[in-house]
């Protein structure tokens, strides 16, 4: 029996040296720390290209800025959660709404320690010129979460923004 249990004792330890062997970050990966810094201006950089696309109304461009997983969390509707295809099919107000422009104040953009989720945040001024009325205007707080793709690029995983207009 003794040797049995021993045998059993050092399949366990194997298997468990074998887990922790696992979980150690291969060694490749060794002084491969990303720079946050780095991340940041170029998480800063796709949040400014897309503010652009959308103040331009380049509808292509703007769905090209995310993820294949991407949801939507519109204000007063329902989330979109069908990935790209999704976004591909969302009616983008700012876009085909005639007379709106747009007007983005980044304010905040931070990425994770591990170099590949980031957040950013804005605040955009939407003005809505309708002829024979006043113009309307709305701001809206605009909170992106991006990943960071293989080729180095990011893209939208969330895109959850809210209104300051009331619902209805």
């Amino acid at each position: 029996m003794t040797h049995v249990r021993s045998t059993g004792a050092a399949v366990v330890a194997l298997a468990f040296q074998l887990v922790l062997t696992a979980c150690q970050p291969d060694s490749s990966d060794v002084g491969t720390t990303p720079n946050r810094t780095e991340e940041v201006e170029a998480l800063t950089a796709a949040a400014l290209a897309y503010q652009a696309a959308a103040s331009a109304k380049d509808a292509n461009a703007v769905v090209a800025m995310y993820d294949e997983t991407a949801i939507m969390i519109p204000p007063n509707a329902e989330i979109v959660d069908e990935g790209l295809e999704g976004v591909q099919n969302y009616q983008f107000g700012f876009i085909v709404t005639p007379g709106v422009a747009l007007d983005f104040e980044l304010v905040r953009v931070d990425v994770a320690a591990s170099g590949d989720i980031g957040w950013t945040f804005a605040i955009g001024d939407i003005t809505i010129d309708r002829e024979g009325q006043p113009p309307g205007r709305d701001i809206v707080r605009d909170f992106h979460t991006w990943k960071k793709q293989p080729d180095g690029s990011w893209k939208i995983v969330v895109d959850m923004w809210n209104s300051g207009m009331p619902a209805g």
